[in-house]
């Protein structure tokens, strides 16, 4: 399982990237803080895609925030759909 963080901004445009890719995920509003500077921020689960989907999705939502980095996480999970 791979989360995303980033900032709280421009959330719809997010959703439409993930929705175009064809992602499934789990989105989280949360409180963050990036160089100190408390924000509002967003946790993007994505489950069973590849490290490098995983890795061009951070990048597309980096660009549509236009921020310095978000940070990607990697969790070995095993998920199962019952």
């Amino acid at each position: 399982m791979y989360r995303i963080l980033t900032e709280e901004k421009n959330v719809e445009q997010v959703k439409a990237a993930l929705v175009g890719l064809g992602l499934d995920f789990t989105l989280y509003r949360a409180r963050g803080s990036w160089h100190g500077q408390e924000e509002n921020s967003l946790a993007i689960e994505l489950d069973n895609i590849s490290r490098n989907l995983a890795e061009s999705t951070a990048r597309a939502i980096k660009s549509i925030n236009e921020q310095e980095a978000v940070l990607l996480q990697e969790f070995p999970v095993i998920s199962k759909l019952i």
